[in-house]
């Protein structure tokens, strides 16, 4: 069920038309278990960085569906 939930979040993040790619790589990469700083040795960041990678993209991601959610009320 869990690996279910999470490809389902994946295949969501990766139709994205507001997220950049190293944010959608970003988004990933957590939601399948990876730390911080596993994630900032690939991309040589520091874990603080892929942090606010992570930050900004679900704020941009949680706008979507929120306009989404408005749009299909009306």
């Amino acid at each position: 069920m869990r690996n279910q939930t999470v490809e389902y979040l994946v295949s969501t993040i990766n139709k994205s038309d507001k997220l950049s790619e190293k944010e959608k790589e970003v988004l990933t990469k957590r939601a399948r278990g990876d730390t911080l700083e596993k994630i900032g040795k690939r991309y040589r960041i520091t874990a603080e960085r892929v942090r606010q990678i992570e930050e900004a993209a679900i704020i941009k991601f949680m706008k979507k569906i929120y306009q989404l959610l408005l749009f299909e009320k009306s």
